[in-house]
């Protein structure tokens, strides 16, 4: 309608009416593009606050089985130290050489960090920018990297483990007779076995230091948490 008025005006070369009309469109069409634009951003924003909330649920989620984590690989490393310890000092302990026997049998795995890293990752792909708050942006960036550090440095140390766990079960003894493992190199045989002893050693050293990530780990994900806590308006918990 307004362009028929305007090829009109022209046609009658009524140029005030032209430049009423065209200015009409101008600021119409800049109108549009302006509400487009708003649209758009209090979309995005939405967004940003929707992943900062749904992190925060993760990570919550990630406190609870995260202290499952801490607990099993403090069990693991106890464990290996304390079979260590029997052997080095050559007393097998309460209940002999059988009940020493079984405690070894329970030696074998490791754990990596518990943490649900959907959303981090989201972020991380670069879905940060659309994280308002420049501060918690930056804090989210470094708790990723912090992540990232210990996750490797697990993951190294949890191969290295491996390898020297293949160490000592290639220099033992098993028997099936009873339809399950039974340990049957004797307690002094393997006190004495000085490849062995190296490698449990090793293996004891290695889960103690991926037990000290676990814990130190722990500590950057209540400081996030918290963090985002204090965003989202959500009452703070006290750390356990």
């Amino acid at each position: 309608m307004i362009l028929q008025r305007l090829a009109t005006s022209i046609r009658k070369q009524d140029w005030f009416t032209v430049v009423i009309e065209t200015l009409i469109v101008v600021f119409g069409v800049y109108l549009g593009i302006q509400l487009g634009n708003w649209n758009s951003a209090r979309s995005q924003q939405a967004d940003g606050e929707r992943l900062v909330r749904q992190l925060y649920e993760e990570l919550t989620t990630s406190l609870e089985t995260g202290q499952v984590c801490i607990n099993r690989a403090e069990d693991y490393f106890e464990r290996t130290r304390d079979t260590y310890e029997r052997l080095r000092l050559g007393e097998p302990g309460d209940g002999g050489e059988a009940a020493f026997s079984k405690e070894f049998l329970l030696i074998g795995p490791w754990t990596d960090l518990c943490i649900i890293r959907s959303t981090l990752d989201e972020l991380q792909a670069g879905q940060i920018a659309l994280v308002e708050d420049e501060e918690l942006k930056q804090a989210i960036l470094q708790f990723v990297d912090v992540l990232d550090g210990y996750e490797t440095s697990i993951e190294n140390l949890g191969a290295s483990y491996m390898a020297a766990l293949q160490v000592i079960f290639v220099e033992v003894d098993f028997s099936w007779n009873t339809g399950s493992r039974e340990l049957t190199t004797p307690f002094d045989e393997l006190a004495g076995n000085v490849v062995f002893m190296r490698n449990l050693e090793s293996a004891a050293f290695m889960l103690a230091q991926i037990q000290r990530y676990h814990g130190l780990f722990d500590d950057e994900l209540r400081r996030m948490h918290e963090e985002l806590a204090v965003y989202l308006g959500e009452e703070v918990e006290a750390a356990p």
